[in-house]
């Protein structure tokens, strides 16, 4: 597994995984499958079902640091234990009850006309260079500013906001987490425990609309947040819904720049766009790796798990599974059905997977409507350096 691991974290893994993803199942059928893998679509499937399967792995990534860096990363890790991903069990179903309501259908087709202007202001800013970065000047700082305006973050504390969550996004999916890393996480930690009090406090003296109002005042049966749970899961929807939903437009618009005839196909007939977003998050999609831990001794897929084992799931191999997705390489808008696990399954589905998805319906079509010429500026794709997450560190287009 650790060596497997390693090679996806190389330059040529995170270039191209799936090459990796093709070795993997090939040796698999050859009587050598990697151990504690599972990459098969079913059996991903299954263990993201599994309730056996514990998601509860803050140990396992904070293992890496010495004892007095661990020390110093005390905050740190207390608001890792808090957050919904890290939860299994009765503590999720709670903490996930009270923070759904913040995410609506109502709530989201409210969102929706200001996705559409800040997504104008994004493109009015880009529309003045001839060659331009659509991640940094579009799919990265768009999702941020949703996410913050729905919170009810002010304007003045959003780039600071939006730095706080990508320490912790560093140290969740760096994959060689170092002291410093944990050190500079542990410093926004705390800086965002600071902002939100203050916003809380706004918040119960005069509520409002906004996300932040919704888990604070979630649970009618007079259960609600503790501080340290509002604090560390608002950490989270910033990070949650910031990084995965950016990576998830750029590599987007970077499949359907890779493949004009698909593009054309899907300007040409807007109807396709939710199959369209679909294709996008199965072909590339912005979260790879899922872990787990065996709560108790078991066999799934085939392998025979004692409690406390780890177990890595690859997202990205079960979405292009041939057993399950027919020529699973070829990127194919209208594809049907497509039962991807871009979102997770079950349990973990991803709580803010209809707001991600409302935005690449807003983007795409005003993006090609803006640019209609639109074609990659360089044909090599430099990738952020994390395994759970998978998105350019930029992406050059020329109109």
């Amino acid at each position: 597994m650790r060596a497997l691991l390693r090679e996806l974290a190389s330059p040529a893994g995170l270039r191209d995984p799936y090459t990796i993803y093709h070795e993997v199942r090939a040796a698999a059928d050859a009587g050598r499958p990697p151990a504690r893998v599972l990459f098969r679509h079913d059996d991903v499937r299954e263990a993201l079902l599994d309730r056996d399967l514990r998601s509860g792995r803050v140990s396992a990534i904070l293992r890496p640091l010495p004892p007095q860096a661990r020390a110093e990363a005390a905050l740190l890790e207390r608001t890792m234990r808090d957050i919904l991903v890290f939860q299994d069990g009765p503590a999720h179903r709670r903490l996930r009850r009270l923070m759904a309501g913040a995410f609506t259908p109502g709530t989201i087709e409210l969102a929706k006309p200001a996705m559409a202007a800040a997504t104008d202001r994004l493109l009015d800013a880009l529309d003045r260079h001839g060659v331009m970065d659509v991640h940094r000047g579009l799919a990265h700082p768009l999702p941020a500013i949703v996410i913050a305006a729905l919170l009810g973050v002010p304007e003045a504390d959003r780039d600071a906001f939006r730095s706080w969550a990508r320490d912790l996004v560093m140290v969740v999916g760096s994959g060689t987490l170092t002291p410093r890393m944990a050190r500079r996480a542990a410093g926004s930690v705390a800086r965002l425990r600071g902002l939100v009090a203050r916003l809380a406090d706004e918040r119960r003296a005069d509520p409002g609309p906004d996300l932040l109002s919704t888990m604070i005042g979630a649970g009618g049966d007079g259960d609600r947040l503790s501080f340290d749970e509002l604090a560390a899961n608002t950490l989270f929807l910033m990070t949650a819904g910031h990084e995965t939903a950016a990576n998830m437009l750029s590599n987007g618009i970077l499949a359907l720049l890779r493949h004009p005839g698909q593009r054309e196909l899907l300007t040409g007939d807007l109807s396709l766009l939710g199959s369209a977003t679909e294709e996008m998050l199965r072909y590339e999609g912005p979260v790879q790796i899922a872990a787990r831990v065996a709560a108790r001794d078991r066999d799934v897929g085939g392998m025979e798990l004692v409690a406390g084992d780890p177990v890595v799931l690859l997202l990205g191999a079960a979405n292009r599974d041939p057993d399950v997705f027919g020529d699973p390489g070829r990127f194919d808008i209208a594809r049907s059905p497509n039962p991807h696990l871009a979102f997770s399954h079950g349990a973990h589905f991803c709580l803010g997977a209809a707001l991600a998805r409302a935005e690449m319906e807003v983007v795409l079509p005003r993006l090609f409507e803006r640019f209609p010429g639109l074609r990659l500026a360089e044909d090599d794709v430099t990738w952020q350096p994390t395994l759970d997450f998978r998105g350019p560190e930029r992406l050059l287009v020329r109109r």
